[in-house]
């Protein structure tokens, strides 16, 4: 069985809140500054953007084939946010399953959102969704709303290396100084903990043996190690280069 687990990056959607709102002789910084704002205004106590306030600046996709294991990463230094969709239709499509964290309540609906606005046509992509063929991890989990546990917390107490530090605030002020690699780290990370999980679930659920499932974190482990990423090094040691 082909799966790909696959994690983005998001940040302010500050073009569009330019347009609205007719902001042009504000950088990023201080439009950004406003979209919060209004949000707070909207929530009553929360600055934590809604998915249609985003834009998509980092995407990292873990796929496990038959053939082994590798990662794809493309973050706003590699192109625009449609060539960032694109690489997703591309890669998903080909799987059998995708794997996401919280993506059925925040990185789907961004997504499809997104490639609203770019007038992007996937028939085939959308067809395939309706099935049983995206499993949300979390809500896999725990389906309830409310409290519910963080990629990060999870992960951690699984026994895998966690975000290491690596969260929204890093990502945005990485951003705003048009630094890409930590938006690099996070997708990355995000990614690897959720294919991580992904194994794990598959064991329980009978998709995969144990050995299966111990054959690929192996080949994982390789590619890590083929890495001269200092991150993926560091995530590496965290997990235990076994």
């Amino acid at each position: 069985m082909s799966i790909a687990a696959f994690a983005i990056a998001s940040v302010p959607d500050t073009a569009t809140t330019r347009r609205l709102f007719g902001l042009d002789d504000l950088d990023d910084k201080a439009v950004s500054k406003v979209l919060f704002h209004r949000r707070k205004q909207q929530t009553g106590s929360s600055e934590d953007l809604r998915w249609d306030q985003r834009a998509i600046v980092g995407l990292s996709l873990v796929r496990q084939t038959p053939g082994g294991v590798d990662m794809q990463t493309l973050t706003a230094d590699d192109g625009d946010e449609r060539t960032l969709l694109d690489a997703y239709y591309a890669t998903v499509g080909n799987h059998d399953r995708l794997l996401s964290w919280n993506g059925t309540d925040k990185a789907l609906p961004l997504i499809h959102f997104r490639s609203l606005q770019h007038a992007m046509h996937q028939p085939g992509y959308w067809q395939r969704l309706q099935g049983e063929w995206h499993v949300d991890l979390r809500a896999w989990l725990c389906p309830a709303a409310g409290d519910m546990p963080t990629l990060d917390e999870t992960a951690l107490k699984l026994g895998f290396p966690g975000m290491r530090g690596i969260g929204e605030k890093q990502l945005y002020d990485a951003w705003l100084a048009g630094d890409m690699e930590p938006v690099r780290a996070f997708t990355e990370h995000a990614a690897l903990n959720t294919f991580l999980i992904g194994l794990r679930w598959q064991v329980l659920t009978g998709l995969q043996s144990a050995r299966g499932a111990t054959q690929y974190a192996d080949a994982l482990r390789d590619l890590l190690r083929e890495s001269r990423s200092s991150h993926l090094g560091a995530f590496l040691s965290a997990w235990g280069d076994e």
